[in-house]
């Protein structure tokens, strides 16, 4: 009944398109403009920075987690949603890694590994919008971005998280240029992919959601007031309608904040909740976020409205689209939380317990980390992004007040201000609040460059590389020499050969100022020397990337903010050792480790092709432990097991985990920065960290040591040697 023209032209458009247009779009032909093959070079770039080496790292702690349960998943044991872990579109996509292409650290980062570079390679979509100079260095910044790059290398769900709120951000952009149904279903199948991803998805979801209120907030009034169809929204409305009716189920949780006004627990406590310990809460049996008791019926009750409301209102929306939009939503995220159809548990643990669990970990604040932590993260890592975007987003508001740009803007703030707020923050979470910051970023930019003619631009690109290229390299070897004894020397020549490129340049100016073809000005020249320094930066931010995601420094004894709960190498190492030993041998080896102190994680990964390994705590009293030909032990249960190693040897030892510790930053004020900001000791300390990475507190560790029985005494040393 209030099906909308535009509507039924678009789905009649996707029915009608031809088969020669369908080949059209998928044939592959080299591109047509030098744009195009900019684009290719950088996502060629993209696919080797992710993929070379990318087995190097031992896996993290927490990506042994998904690891382990995606190969549990790929040997036909099935797969169970647990909020504590996430979405299960990670596992899925792990476990499909597994089942073709076989088990390792490399297959376990590969599929991330490949959104990294598809992600590198997204602003290309946008290009009218950022502008064809500014979404090349979006690109370019995505592709050198140390966070983007470490996590992009890594199995967690952020690089699918940064694809998703991408996309989402284009559709958005696309569909209200141009309404088309296919764009409307792309936007209900990212969400659902999305919201089987993370539960960040539900930041990421109102702050669309605000952002879509605020373009459609006329339209939305007039319906509330009798006197327009909530078909005739409009292309905001439209989507903001498809968001809100498919994932409404999915905010029931949300009511669990106010459980404690009506005396019942909908979201049952964590045990590590303060108020819990503290004795002024009431945790129950039951699941963390879960509702306990006769509250389930409650919760049921309220899923079923949120339900029956969003059916409502869908179809008062638009009767004939709405439910295929829906339909996909579902269907998809039906699949991936029961796990196609195999476990119809995580069809309640996905409904309520992803955003349940969530909400009572709040107060638990798990890393215990300050409110400034992401701010300290960009800093350390982003910081061109950050300066760019905290200049660039008031100029863009006051001179360039375009849609796309407000949008992306209202992204980047309400993203940083409500991770900010979240109680649990952690490194990978700057994935999140970098893709904004780059894209004003690469807004700004594109600006710089297009304020001036084609031909001062022109100029002034040349004349930048020019300085990057004369500046560049004294710079850097000062900074890969530093603190040797010839440091003075390699400043002196750095400097000399900085001022000899900078006066060649200004004579080059000086001379083509009495050109009319060029007309150099003192503004072109302002210009030229901005671009100038943003390339400089620019190289900058790519030797910490490097430095972070590829240097064995970095790996063997990790000093980056970047790092939690990083395996140490040791333990990689050891495992291919005890490999490469039950190789040489006929007989299996049999394997005791060590359950506590977290010592046993990552050893069900790398030993998961052991059928005689087993797990004990070892730091409590004494264990028959003779009969084992390998013994991995925490160094806190040596003292405890000593008297029953006198008949094995020591192979090496290791560090099992690696921490940055918080307390390191803990204590940074406005006033502690003011007293840093005026001594020679402050700069010297930020000079010790950002460019050479020492850091006057020493790394958290934890520490084992590997046991080999004394008849392995010529394998070890042949190990060893190799």
């Amino acid at each position: 009944m209030f099906m909308k023209p535009r509507a039924i032209k678009s789905l009649a458009t996707v029915k009608s398109f031809s088969l020669n247009q369908w080949n059209k779009v998928l044939s592959l032909s080299p591109p047509r403009t030098n744009f195009g093959w900019v684009y290719i070079l950088i996502v060629a770039l993209a696919l080797l920075t992710r993929l070379w080496d990318l087995d190097a790292r031992s896996l993290h702690y927490d990506e042994i987690l998904h690891a382990w349960y995606s190969w549990v998943y790929s040997q036909g044991s099935g797969y169970f949603h647990t909020p504590l872990t996430h979405g299960p579109f990670l596992f899925h996509a792990g476990s499909l890694s597994f089942l073709l292409l076989g088990a390792s650290d490399f297959t376990a980062r590969l599929i991330p590994a490949l959104f990294g570079v598809f992600l590198v390679g997204m602003p290309y979509f946008l290009r009218n919008e950022i502008g064809k100079t500014g979404s090349a260095f979006v690109s370019i910044y995505l592709l050198i971005s140390p966070s983007i790059v470490y996590f992009s290398r890594f199995m967690r769900n952020d690089v699918y998280m940064a694809v998703w709120a991408l996309a989402l951000i284009t559709i958005m952009i696309k569909y209200q240029q141009t309404p088309k149904f296919r764009l409307l279903l792309a936007w209900a199948i990212v969400w659902a992919l999305a919201f089987s991803t993370k539960e960040s998805t539900f930041l990421l979801a109102g702050t669309i959601g605000l952002i879509l209120i605020f373009q459609t907030s006329t339209h939305l009034w007039q319906w509330l007031k009798g006197n327009r169809f909530l078909s005739e929204i409009g292309p905001a409305g439209d989507l903001l309608v498809v968001l809100a009716t498919c994932s409404l189920p999915l905010w029931a949780p949300l009511v669990g904040i106010i459980q404690g006004i009506f005396g019942i627990v909908l979201v049952n406590p964590d045990p590590n909740d303060p108020r819990v310990i503290a004795g002024e809460l009431i945790r129950s049996n039951a699941e963390t976020g879960a509702p306990v008791g006769g509250s389930l019926y409650i919760a049921a009750f309220i899923v079923v409205v949120c339900i029956a409301f969003s059916i409502f209102i869908g179809l008062l929306w638009n009767k004939r689209l709405w439910p295929i939009l829906a339909a996909a939503f579902s269907i998809i995220w039906l699949l991936l939380f029961t796990s196609f159809f195999t476990n119809w548990e995580g069809l309640f643990t996905g409904l309520w317990g992803s955003l349940g669990y969530w909400i009572a970990q709040q107060p638990v604040e798990r890393a215990s980390q300050p409110w400034y932590y992401y701010l300290l993260g960009l800093m350390v890592y982003e910081s061109l992004a950050l300066i760019l975007a905290l200049v660039g987003s008031a100029y863009l508001l006051i001179k360039h007040r375009t849609t796309f740009n407000i949008t992306v803007i209202a992204w980047g703030i309400l993203t940083l201000v409500l991770f900010t707020i979240a109680g649990e923050k952690m490194p990978w979470l700057l994935t999140g609040i970098t893709l904004p910051l780059a894209i004003i970023s690469g807004i700004v930019v594109d600006k710089i460059l297009a304020s001036t003619s084609p031909m001062k631009m022109r100029f002034q690109i040349y004349s930048a590389g020019l300085i990057s290229f004369i500046s560049i390299p004294p710079i850097f070897f000062y900074l890969i020499l530093t603190p040797s004894p010839y440091s003075k020397w390699v400043l002196f020549l750095s400097l000399s050969f900085c001022l000899i490129g900078f006066l060649s340049l200004m004579f080059f100016v000086y001379q083509l100022k009495f050109t009319d073809k060029y007309s150099i000005n003192s503004r072109s020249i302002f210009l030229m020397l901005t671009f100038s320094l943003i390339c400089i930066w620019v190289l900058g931010i790519g030797i910490n990337a490097a430095r972070a995601s590829f240097s064995y420094q970095s790996m063997e004894n990790p000093k980056e903010i970047l790092v939690y709960s990083q395996t140490g190498q040791e333990t990689s190492y050891a495992s291919r050792c005890i490999n490469q030993i039950n190789k040489e041998r006929n007989q299996a080896i049999r394997i005791l480790v060590d359950e506590s102190d977290n010592f046993s994680w990552q050893w069900r990964w790398y030993l998961r092709d052991f059928d005689s390994v087993h797990y004990k705590p070892l730091n409590q009293e004494p264990q028959k432990i003779n009969s084992y030909d390998v013994i991995l032990m925490s160094k806190a249960s040596e003292g405890a097991q000593r008297d029953h190693l006198s008949s094995y040897q020591i192979a090496g030892d290791l560090n099992h985990l690696w921490w940055f510790p918080n307390y390191a930053y803990g204590d940074i004020s406005f006033a502690k920065l003011l007293k840093d900001f005026a001594s020679s000791q402050g700069w010297q300390t930020l000079y010790n960290y950002q460019i050479l990475r020492k850091i006057e507190t020493p790394m958290q560790r934890s520490r084992g040591t590997v046991y080999f029985s004394e008849k392995f005494h010529d394998y070890i040393e042949t190990c060893m040697e190799r």
